[in-house]
């Protein structure tokens, strides 16, 4: 009966050990893959923020683009107008009245 029960003792205490062996290997391939996820995420986070930077630079290109644009069209009608009213000072229109008001229908 003791040879029995020893031998029952040793198949348990054979299977706990394997079992814990198994789940210790899932636990590590678990906490690599995890690790692994992570990595990832840093990779993807680092992409993430260069691709906002040269963005960034890009819309600050355009921005720089167009307020140059912008104060091109200023400066051109400002010129424009100043023509015009050069040309009108004085000088009643076919509708009687100048630029500045000053004729009379």
């Amino acid at each position: 009966m003791k040879l029995i029960k020893g031998i029952f003792v040793i198949a348990v205490v054979s299977a706990l050990t394997f079992s814990c062996d198994q789940t210790k290997k899932e636990a590590t391939d678990a906490a690599d893959a995890v690790e692994n996820a992570a990595d990832a995420t840093v990779d993807a986070a680092d992409a993430t923020a260069e691709a906002v930077e040269e963005a960034a630079g890009d819309v600050e290109q355009a921005v720089d683009s167009v307020a140059a644009d912008v104060e091109k069209a200023v400066d051109s009608t400002k010129v424009m107008a100043d023509s015009v009213m050069k040309k009108c000072e004085g000088k009643c229109s076919k509708d009687g009245k100048s630029c500045d008001g000053s004729c009379k229908a």
